[in-house]
């Protein structure tokens, strides 16, 4: 405490004075203040032993209670201070009480300091410059050493500056506003007032008992706003409450930045030592402070010597036991007279320790060299980065700091934590405003995984308890929260880049925030090896830009992390993003901004899995955009096979996507060659899954615009459409209101796709309004071959695979109705079928189809691609075949009429048409009945066909063929068909034959022995060989010894009048003679052969038969099946009984 003694002299000698001058004011007045102003200024000044000045009118009023005003005085400060005067004051008004005065009591009524400026300063070494020497007259000075303080009825401050500055800082200034004050005549003061003081307002009062021993039983209350300070003077220490609720106010007030929301609550102890200062019995909390929540002080101290700062705290961080320590100085010498001051600090919880070591330098320019370490068992654990990060497990971070002046270095930085390793330097410049951190960090290899907290699991809530509402993504401001007292400029770098989904490395970039502005420039890394560069900048609440260009794609990767390497690949050359937009939030920068994405040249492969030709797209143009808050469109421009194609995606806003709401509208036109398609459909915001039905349509004016597309000779075709709706679900695809159209053709129907199994199950029905067959007709001109391989067009059965292995790929089961076929305005008939597929079996049973001319065809066919290799089997039926209305409602003759029967049971293995026909096995029956051929008006190739068969024969070209009958069968083994039993019989002309058609090499062995019905012209025919490839036979004469290898039906080859004698059993009323016929000849030929040979003694018979009964047969009965029947029937019935009648059983025919 303050000695007293000696503060009373200058009191007690001013009183002295003060007496006198109040005897000669009241003579002399202000006149003789005024003449005697120096002398009293100097008198002042050697009493305090400063310079005092007196620089304006001194004037008194004369009264009970005189008073005394002064202008401008001033009071020297000493020689080392900072500033030349301790005080400046515009205006003192003294006024005092005359009586006590008398007595020797200094009373003051009323003391008034107006527009003053009080700087109080300090060093170790010169104390305060508040401490006066005094002079000459204090130290003879004979007023006593224990008089009491005068008594201040009335103190009043108004408009005062007053300040503090120690050891050359900062100083501290506090503005007085207005303040009254009162000291009684027992000590006791009592003071309120209000204050500004690092512009904040505060209130206080402050009341204490002034003795001769010192300032006792003292009480400080000091309130803003939002904070307040309570200290209590009690014996020798002082006990204090500070209560801090706002983070701003308390940041004016200290001087330095504290987080938004920091907040204290602190209460202790304090007392004087003999060395310095000491705090104890620290209590209370700390909030929000540098990134902690909470730091709970359990117990602490604080020592504060001349050469020495001690720091010891105990309590809980973050819930966990830390201790916090703290030195500065040594106790063997002052701060000031210390060359260094050595610093010690650490922190220490259960798991992780903080040390910082080194020296601060004093001088004049400060400087400090300290080792910073921190190391633990867990990252993520520390209080900072509590709820940030995920585990990284142990970690190491260390540096150097060093500080000079304004410029504060870190150096040697090393922090190794998780999959990281980092090292760089950092430099902060601390000399302007705005707070800059330069310098550069590299990182062999940065794991950003800790960094990338995992989403959170949706908290159910309680049946009854609101739900908290959701911020909307589009409101979140566009900013970064960063002090505008600092700004950063960092070079970084990474060689590897771990933790993301796409592998990032050779990572480089500048990172600059200043002010609102943050900016990452100079970027470049190579994602999945993909190069990259380019930059962005925002500035908060108002605009971002950005700029990114890469290198060439490589969609191979990018389809191997998608899971569809085998099925996509191709490259991009180059991809372009920029954005531009301004808004202070993401919606608003959403609505206003640009962004486009784009390539310019490169090409996309689709399908190189299953083994057919990939479908490779040339891209020329492709960009994504969003503009100014429109709906999203993505255009793609290109070629595929010499065909170009357009590809236009229009999707909703861009901020309804980030939106996710419910339901997002996407549609899509396609365009390709001369076809064009649209797509329509709605996905869920939420989950990007399609939400209802997916419309699309597809029309081209016909199939063969599509041959350049499909590098085959497509046919010319009507005009199709195909549209419908789809739905897809985890369990299905549902395709419901199908429509196909082709022409006057129209199909509708539903089809399901289940997706469970182990393949797609195909299951629906589809039905045909109409099908027109002309529609039809172009498929059936010719096979359409690949353009490039003319080999093919000398094979009737093609070599191509049949591709059977896609029936292992999915089920099917299908029912189809056509209930309305047609040739153009022609009806022709119905036509049902049922289609089995699983497994890789393939089943089509029935394929019913009736016609409306006459006659039905019944089928069933099937196909088992799981063998190897596949079997294939059709089994046919045809009854009452009415081939000429049918061929005449087709367009393709008018005329042929007639009427057959058809059967066919085959079986083949292979991959392509060729190979099954190569092994076919089965057989083949045709029987026809009566029918007229007009053999000028038949298409060419059969006209061809027919006008060199008969000149071949000895026949000349009818104009009319009057068909009788006809039959044929083909036997198959292993692809070679044998015919042993074909008779054509026509008005004027009987023609049997026989051979084989080998389906290996598709060639051609076959007799034909035509039999005229006019005797006259018997002699004039002549038998013909068909042989070579089956598409184009040659015609040739020959002689029929080669017949009789052929067995059973040899008789009826050599002379066909022969089969005609087996009317003479079945009736000319038969359906079929020629039927007929054939079953009677092969029985008889098998009964013949059987006895030791049949062919020669048939054919002599025959021969001396016709030529004996000669003229006399063709005058008589007319026309010769009736002469020939006749005979035969005379000598069939008398040997009836020996030959009973047998049908073969190769000609058996349902």
């Amino acid at each position: 405490m303050v000695e007293m003694k000696r503060v009373w002299r200058w009191p007690a000698g001013v009183a002295a004075m003060l007496l006198l001058l109040v005897i000669g004011l009241m003579l002399t007045a202000s006149f003789w203040l005024n003449v005697n102003r120096d002398l009293l200024a100097a008198r002042l000044s050697e009493t305090l032993g400063r310079e005092v000045s007196l620089n304006g009118e001194l004037a008194l009023g004369l009264s009970l209670h005189p008073t005394l005003v002064a202008e401008n005085i001033s009071i020297a400060n000493p020689a080392w201070a900072s500033r030349a005067n301790l005080l400046k004051l515009k205006k003192l008004e003294l006024q005092l009480s005359l009586l006590p005065l008398l007595n020797g009591e200094l009373v003051v009524k009323r003391l008034l300091l107006q527009g003053g400026d009080l700087m109080l300063e300090s060093t170790e070494k010169q104390g305060g410059n508040w401490r006066f020497a005094g002079g000459k007259a204090a130290e003879t000075s004979a007023v006593p050493s224990e008089m009491r303080l005068p008594v201040i009825d009335k103190l009043q401050l108004e408009e005062l500056r007053l300040g503090y500055q120690g050891g050359g800082a900062t100083p501290k200034i506090l503005r007085v506003k207005r303040a009254e004050a009162s000291l009684s005549a027992t000590g006791e003061l009592q003071a309120t007032g209000g204050f500004d003081y690092h512009s904040v307002d505060l209130l206080g009062r402050f009341s204490g008992l002034i003795t001769a021993a010192g300032i006792s039983n003292a009480r400080l209350d000091l309130k803003t706003e939002q904070n307040e300070l309570h200290a209590e003077l009690k014996g020798e220490q002082v006990a204090w409450k500070v209560t801090a609720n706002s983070s701003d106010e308390l940041s004016r007030l200290i001087g330095a930045y504290l987080p938004e929301g920091a907040s204290a609550d602190l209460q202790g102890a304090s007392r004087l030592t003999g060395s310095g200062v000491q705090f104890f019995d620290l209590k209370g909390w700390l909030r929000n402070l540098y990134g902690f929540d909470e730091f709970t002080v359990a117990d602490g101290s604080v020592k504060v010597t001349g050469g020495r700062v001690e720091v010891d705290l105990n309590g809980l961080l973050e819930q966990r036991e830390t201790r916090l320590q703290f030195s500065l100085g040594e106790d063997q010498q002052p701060f000031a007279e210390a060359a260094n001051w050595p610093l010690e600090a650490g922190a220490q919880t259960d798991s992780d320790r903080l040390t910082v070591t080194g020296a601060i330098i004093p001088g004049d320019k400060t400087v400090t060299n300290l080792t910073i370490r921190l190391e633990g068992k867990e990252l993520s654990h520390l209080p900072l980065l509590k709820g940030n990060l995920r585990k990284t497990g142990a970690f190491q971070i260390e540096g150097q700091m060093s500080a000079e002046g304004s410029q504060v270095a870190f150096t040697g930085i090393n922090a190794k934590f998780g999959g990281s390793d980092i090292s760089g330097a950092l430099t902060l410049h601390l000399d302007q405003v705005v707070t800059r951190i330069q310098g550069g960090l590299q990182a062999k290899r940065l794991d950003l995984a800790p960094f990338f907290s995992p989403k959170p699991k949706p908290r159910k809530v309680q049946a009854g308890t609101k739900k908290a509402p959701q911020k909307n993504l589009l409101d979140m401001p566009l900013e970064v929260s960063w002090p505008e007292s600092l700004a950063l400029d960092l070079k970084l770098s990474a060689k590897q880049v771990a933790g993301l989904a796409l592998p990032l490395q050779k990572l480089k970039g500048r990172l600059k925030i200043d002010g609102k502005t943050v900016g990452i420039g100079e970027l470049q890394l190579r994602l999945d090896g993909v190069p990259l560069r380019g930059g962005l900048q925002m500035k908060n609440g108002e605009r971002l830009t950005a700029d990114l260009t890469s290198g060439p794609v490589a969609l191979e990767k990018i389809a191997a992390r998608l899971g569809m390497d085998e099925n996509l690949g191709g490259d991009l050359q180059q991809i372009q993003l920029r954005f531009a937009g301004n808004g202070g939030t993401l919606g608003e920068l959403l609505a206003q901004g640009e962004l486009r994405i784009e390539t310019s040249a490169g090409h996309i492969v689709f399908g190189k899995a299953d083994g057919s030709t990939p479908l490779d797209f040339a891209i020329s143009r492709l960009q994504f955009a969003s503009l100014n808050g429109q709906n999203v469109t993505l255009n793609a421009e290109g070629g595929l096979r010499s065909e170009s194609f357009n590809v236009q995606v229009t999707g909703p806003e861009l901020t309804a996507l980030v939106q996710e709401k419910p339901s997002l509208p996407v549609s899509t036109k396609l365009t390709l060659g001369k076809t064009e398609g649209s797509l329509s459909l709605h996905l869920d915001g939420a989950s990007g899954k399609l939400k209802g039905p997916l419309s699309f349509l597809i029309h081209c004016p016909s199939l063969q615009t599509l041959s350049k597309l499909t590098g085959v000779a497509l046919p010319e075709t009507p005009a199709y459409r195909l549209e419908g709706e789809a739905m897809a679900s985890k369990e299905r695809v549902v395709f419901s209101k199908l429509l196909a159209e082709a022409g006057k053709s129209r199909i509708v129907g539903d089809l399901q796709i289940g997706l469970q199994g182990d393949r797609p199950d195909i299951r629906g029905a589809l039905r045909a309004e109409i099908i027109d067959l002309a529609d039809l007709q172009p498929f059936f001109a010719g096979e359409a071959q690949p353009q490039e391989d003319l080999s093919e067009s000398d094979w009737l059965f093609s070599g191509h695979s049949l591709q059977l292995s896609l029936l292992t790929q999915l089920d099917m089961n299908l029912q189809l109705k056509l209930p309305k076929l047609v040739h153009r305005n022609a009806p022709v008939g119905s036509m049902h079928a049922s289609v089995d597929l699983r497994a890789g079996e393939l089943h089509l049973n029935p394929v019913v189809l009736k016609l409306d001319s006459g006659g039905s065809l019944n089928a069933t066919a099937s196909a088992n691609a799981a063998t190897t290799p596949p079997q294939l089997a059709l089994q046919l039926k045809v009854s009452g075949f009415d081939y000429g209305v049918l061929l005449e409602r087709l367009d393709v003759t008018q005329d042929v009429d007639g009427s057959a029967d058809f059967s066919m049971d085959i079986s083949g293995s292979g991959w392509s048409l060729r190979e099954v026909a190569a092994g076919l096995d089965g057989h083949l029956v045709l029987v026809g009945g009566k029918g007229r051929i007009k053999n000028q008006d038949l298409p060419f190739k059969l006209k061809d066909f027919v006008g060199t068969l008969l000149p071949q024969m000895g026949l000349k070209d009818e104009p009319v063929i009057d068909l009788n009958c006809l039959v044929d069968r083909l036997d198959f083994n292993k692809g070679v068909g044998y015919s042993r039993s074909m008779l054509i019989d026509t008005t004027k002309l009987t023609i049997a034959g026989a051979g084989e058609i080998d389906l290996r090499d598709e060639t051609l062995h076959m007799i034909l022995n035509p039999r005229p019905k006019e005797l006259t012209l018997v002699s004039l025919t002549n038998p013909v060989k068909l042989e070579g490839r089956l598409h184009a036979p040659s015609i040739k004469p020959t002689k029929l010894g080669t017949l009789k290898t052929i067995a059973g039906v040899a008789a009826g080859v050599a002379n066909p009048a022969y089969l005609l004698l087996a009317f003479g059993d079945v009736g000319v009323s038969e359906e079929n003679p020629c039927l007929a016929a054939v079953q009677q000849t092969e029985v008889a030929a098998k009964a013949k052969q059987g006895a030791g040979g049949l062919t020669g003694e048939v054919e002599a018979d025959l021969t001396n038969q016709l030529d004996r009964v000669g003229r006399t047969i063709k005058k008589v009965f007319s026309p010769l099946e009736k002469i020939l029947g006749l005979e035969q029937k005379q000598k069939d019935e008398s040997k009836r009984e020996e030959k009973p009648q047998v049908i073969s059983p190769l000609l058996d025919f349902e």
